[in-house]
């Protein structure tokens, strides 16, 4: 399937926008973060830290495919009223800037009293962050072409959003006897947003038309409707309560020191008594905040309750395994469309629920303890199963899409690792990786039931990989060689904005020093 998708276009992007090479990103970065650690005394200490980041990203691109290179006149693009007048030939910019500052505070109290004899480690933070993001977007002149930093144009959408935020978060391992421990913690939510509009745009033309009122001297134009240059702020605050609690219970206690699998193969040294096998589990809520920058304000919030119940062992000699079910209620689930606005910005939507029931499970078997060579050949893989469903939601038209598979996130994923590690600092492996099929819109639209591409189905793929490293003695340098997609799969990574065709055969080399 995905052949007769992507043998037709290849890599040719001039065949279908003769002036795609013009397009081009453009950032400029600046970061700093600063970290002091004080140690009270061996079980008291604090941490401060101080962050940033400056972010400028600068996106252009041509309108509607058509080549500004070829523009035989020099038109502006203007504003009429409401109506948004736009050339052929013209190049559009995304001006996008992140700004954002933070410090935290924490502390972690180990080995304090618990009650009834019990012991506790106590951790605690605050932090304070504040974040700005201005999105604009310019039209340059006909025939001008738009690169680096350039902010000279039109603009026709333009929005500023600044967020406070305060969180504050406390928890504590409690140690109930040789063989239990349970965490409960919370975590406080605090946050103001205010968004102010400067320039916003309504509905365009879908290609270029003639323009009407003899504009740009009778040549075709694109016309956007429902403009307003009426500057307007908004702002809301939320506060959030995430609690959580987890538990891991040890069984099965194996005093000596034993090999596990690693790519040292040393032997690790117990400090005190540890288990072979534990079970754990436990419950948190979780938010993930709204994207900002569509019409709707304020966005609604996307708040998780997950569940997780599993066992790990190495009770066996050789052999790890680690199984784990989980079940996930989403409620007012973001998501992507494939869709766009005027501005050329993605449209997100709310799904009103999400359920996700799965399970993930890892093994390893290593031969050397059953050899004691210095070599030890080993197998290891992994298998997740996520049975993402939609419990309640609707399309863009109102239909209900309760039932389908939620969009962007595969049923099933796994890998399968054949390898060899050494003590003489070598190791090589081969793997193969399976990524099951999921959907790009809510609608679960099939493979080619979108002739735009956008949306439908991604189809499920196996890929083969295989690498290896080698330390060199006495140094801190290591040397390795790469490979991916070996087989040179033709496949489909996404499509939800527009069919992307996965990494080709891709082989890589080099060397990491550390000092």
């Amino acid at each position: 399937m995905e052949s007769l998708l992507l043998n037709n276009y290849k890599h040719c992007k001039t065949c279908f926008n003769p002036a795609s090479g013009l397009n081009e990103y453009n950032a400029d970065l600046w970061l700093f973060q600063g970290i002091y650690n004080y140690y009270l005394d061996q079980d008291t200490t604090i941490s401060a830290r101080a962050y940033g980041q400056l972010l400028k990203r600068y996106r252009y691109f041509n309108v509607e495919g058509e080549n500004p290179l070829a523009a035989e006149t020099s038109f502006n693009p203007f504003i009429d009223g409401d109506e948004v007048f736009i050339p052929e030939g013209v190049m559009e910019g995304r001006l996008r800037e992140y700004d954002n500052f933070g410090t935290e505070l924490r502390t972690e109290l180990a080995n304090r009293p618990f009650l009834f004899g019990m012991a506790q480690n106590l951790q605690m933070g605050v932090r304070y962050e504040y974040n700005s993001f201005t999105d604009q977007n310019i039209l340059g002149q006909q025939g001008r072409i738009l690169d680096g930093f350039d902010t000279n144009g039109l603009t026709f959408f333009h929005r500023k959003h600044e967020a406070n935020a305060v969180s504050a978060f406390v928890q504590t391992d409690i140690s109930v006897n040789d063989n239990l421990n349970i965490v409960p913690g919370a975590r406080l939510d605090h946050y103001r947003i205010t968004r102010k509009t400067l320039a916003l745009p309504g509905e365009d033309d879908e290609e270029f038309d003639e323009c009407p009122g003899g504009a740009f001297g009778g040549e075709e134009c694109v016309v956007i409707e429902d403009f307003s240059g009426n500057q307007y702020t908004e702002s809301f605050d939320k506060t959030h309560v995430l609690p959580g609690i987890a538990f891991a219970y040890g069984f099965g206690r194996q005093d000596a020191p034993m090999t596990l699998g690693s790519k040292s193969l040393g032997p690790v040294t117990m400090e005190k008594p540890t288990f072979a096998n534990t079970l754990y589990g436990g419950y948190h809520r979780g938010l993930t905040m709204g994207v900002l920058r569509e019409a709707a304000f304020p966005p609604g919030d996307e708040i998780g309750n997950n569940f997780q119940l599993g066992v790990r062992s190495t009770a066996v000699k050789g052999i790890t395994f680690d199984v784990a079910g989980f079940h996930q209620n989403i409620q007012d689930y973001q998501i992507k469309g494939s869709t766009t606005d005027v501005a050329g910005n993605n449209v997100y939507s709310l799904i009103n629920e999400v359920h996700v029931n799965g399970f993930e499970a890892y093994g390893r078997l290593d031969t050397r303890p059953y050899t004691g060579w210095t070599l030890n050949p080993y197998l290891e893989g992994s298998f997740t199963l996520a049975d993402n469903k939609i419990q309640d939601g609707y399309n863009e038209d109102g239909e209900s899409v309760a039932g389908n598979y939620v969009p962007e996130v595969p049923r099933e994923f796994a890998y399968l690792t054949v390898g060899i590690e050494s003590l003489k600092g070598w190791n090589a492996s081969v793997s193969w990786t399976y990524r099951g099929s999921f959907y790009t819109d809510e609608n679960n639209t099939p493979f080619g039931g979108d002739p735009e591409g956008e949306n439908g189905e991604v189809p499920s793929v196996w890929l083969l990989s295989a690498r290896a490293n080698y330390t060199i003695p006495k140094t801190n340098m290591a040397v390795f060689v790469s490979g991916q997609n070996l087989t040179d799969e033709l496949y489909i990574t996404d499509r939800e904005d527009g069919v992307k065709p996965g990494i080709g055969r891709t082989l890589m080399a080099g060397a990491r020093l550390k000092w």
